[in-house]
């Protein structure tokens, strides 16, 4: 006969669905919390969408980055605006069940930390670029300099699968270094591409 499996504990956290998107980046973080053990039911998901609109183009600022060893032109468009402007109100209850007390606490402790660094996530910057074909060299192998990129910065960065845009989602001005340093990725990959 099989012995009946531990009961194991729970808790409730309230969570803001306006910070939903930023704390789940991109669903990683539930795998996080599993690998602690613990499971998430949600009470309510947010029904409109996190990342604001973008704004009209007419308050565009335009780029042209010139690398001075092979003149490439690096054609951008760089627009910040306020992130929560027009957010879902209201909260999730979280229930967590976990297997043990110490996984438990270690869930509750990064969701405290999730809802701090999504509160201080006030802008958002939309980063478009002329050319899709650097995007594989912007992400890197397996997402490996997005996550650099996510790690030195602090910033949420997503690109795009349907357009040319990069959505960096970051602490209040002076916004994140990370518009130059992809454009730095983008002209690395055209000066091999150029010479390769």
């Amino acid at each position: 006969m099989k012995p009946s499996a531990p009961e194991g504990v729970n808790a409730t956290v309230s969570v803001p669905l306006k910070y939903h998107h930023v704390i789940s980046q991109q669903g990683a973080f539930f795998r996080t919390l599993r690998s602690y053990g613990v499971q998430i039911d949600q009470s309510a998901h947010p029904q409109k969408s996190a990342v604001p609109p973008r704004p009209p183009q007419n308050g565009a600022t335009a780029a042209r980055i010139d690398d001075a060893e092979d003149n490439a032109v690096i054609e951008i468009q760089w627009q910040v605006t306020s992130n929560y402007q027009e957010a879902e109100e209201g909260d999730s209850e979280w229930t967590l069940k976990a297997r043990d007390q110490a996984g438990l606490e270690r869930a509750q402790k990064a969701i405290r930390d999730a809802v701090e660094n999504a509160e201080s996530m006030s802008h958002v910057g939309f980063l478009t670029l002329v050319d899709r074909s650097t995007f594989p060299r912007i992400v890197g192998s397996k997402g490996a300099n997005v996550s650099r990129l996510r790690a030195e910065t602090g910033a949420d960065i997503t690109v795009s699968r349907e357009n040319s845009t990069i959505v960096i989602i970051g602490e209040s001005m002076p916004f994140p270094p990370v518009p130059s340093m992809l454009t730095t990725v983008v002209s690395r990959f055209r000066a091999c591409y150029s010479i390769c």
